[in-house]
């Protein structure tokens, strides 16, 4: 599992939020398949509200809040740190404005033939989601570390794609993306464990 072999290259702090995130992203899918069972009334309700709203949260508050910081925190170079502050900014007033609207209003999921349509019933969709999107893909198209650029050029491109070709389930899809990309994640720590010091 990807997952835990990143999680087992992590040495320092500074390093724990990146290289939690391809663990982050697989317990994403396996709360999505229990929403799926909710939906499909396979599970009790109450166990699958609790699935959407968990993988709601995760997607919406805790990954725009978490993936800026982790690669300011993780980012070697101080030049690079530097333009990383405003996503990190940018990141933590996405969440803010998500977790506000999953307070206010329920959130609902409704079952597709390719996925899962998430609403959060939160105004300036559009607006929001192109926040989101430079929030969660900018620090890594800026990093220093090659396969954290690649890893942001193939997120940004999924996202790109999983909104034209998947438009009304959009986070369904594209956290599977993500989930995949981080391979890219595991990779980047791989190397800098065997590269000489």
């Amino acid at each position: 599992m990807v997952g835990v072999a990143t999680l087992r290259q992590v040495h320092t702090r500074r390093e724990l939020i990146v290289g939690s995130l391809p663990m982050l992203f697989a317990v994403h899918q396996l709360i999505e398949a229990f929403v799926w069972l909710g939906l499909r009334g396979d599970i009790a309700s109450g166990i699958g509200d609790a699935a959407r709203d968990a993988y709601v949260l995760i997607a919406h508050v805790l990954l725009p809040a978490l993936v800026p910081t982790g690669f300011l925190l993780i980012e070697p170079l101080e030049r690079h740190r530097r333009r990383l502050i405003p996503f990190v900014v940018l990141g933590l007033a996405v969440a803010g404005f998500f977790l506000w609207h999953a307070l206010q209003d329920p959130i609902t999921a409704t079952a597709h033939d390719n996925g899962i349509g998430y609403d959060l019933h939160a105004p300036f969709g559009f607006g929001a989601a192109v926040a989101y999107v430079i929030a969660t893909c900018g620090p890594a198209l800026l990093s220093s570390r090659r396969y954290l650029r690649w890893f942001g050029a193939v997120n940004l491109s999924a996202a790109c794609i999983a909104a034209t070709v998947h438009e009304a389930v959009f986070a369904s899809v594209w956290c599977l993306y993500a989930a995949i990309a981080s391979v890219l994640i595991y990779e980047h720590f791989r190397r800098e464990r065997s590269t000489p010091a």
